[in-house]
C-alpha cells in the first residue's frame, strides 16, 4: 500500500495535468435581462399581457479590485459560459491542490522521515 503523501502527490500531478487542459476562462456571472422602452404603444407596455424586450446577457465581474459589466451578443453566450466554467474549475482545482499541500505539510511536520 502506498503511503498517504505518494497519493496525494500523485493527486497534485492530476490536478495539474487538468489545469493544463482548461481553455480559455474568465471570472463573473452572466445574468440575462429583459427591458421596457420608452414608447407608450409599445408591446412591452401591453396593459394585460406586456412582452419586455430581450433577452440580453450581461457579463458581470470584477477583477484587480474593479467591476465591470459588459454586453454579451446572443452568438458568443456558449462561449462565455464555456469561459465561466472554466474559471469555476480553475478556482475549485487550485483550492484541491492548496488544501492537499497543507496535508502534506502537515504529515510531514508530525512524520520528518517520510
Amino acid at each position: 500500500m502506498r503511503a498517504p503523501s505518494t497519493r496525494w502527490q500523485e493527486r497534485i500531478h492530476r490536478i495539474k495535468q487538468e489545469l493544463l487542459a482548461l481553455g480559455d476562462m474568465r471570472p463573473g456571472s452572466l445574468s440575462e435581462q429583459y427591458n421596457v422602452c420608452g414608447k407608450p404603444t409599445c408591446r412591452c407596455k401591453a396593459p394585460h399581457h406586456p412582452r419586455k424586450h430581450g433577452p440580453y446577457y450581461q457579463l458581470s465581474y470584477t477583477h484587480r479590485g474593479k467591476s465591470t459589466t459588459e454586453f454579451v451578443t446572443r452568438d458568443r453566450v456558449a462561449e462565455v459560459r464555456r469561459q465561466l466554467a472554466n474559471y469555476a474549475r480553475f478556482r475549485r482545482l487550485t483550492e484541491e491542490w492548496v488544501t492537499v499541500s497543507l496535508r502534506i505539510a502537515r504529515r510531514r511536520r508530525r512524520r520528518p522521515e517520510e
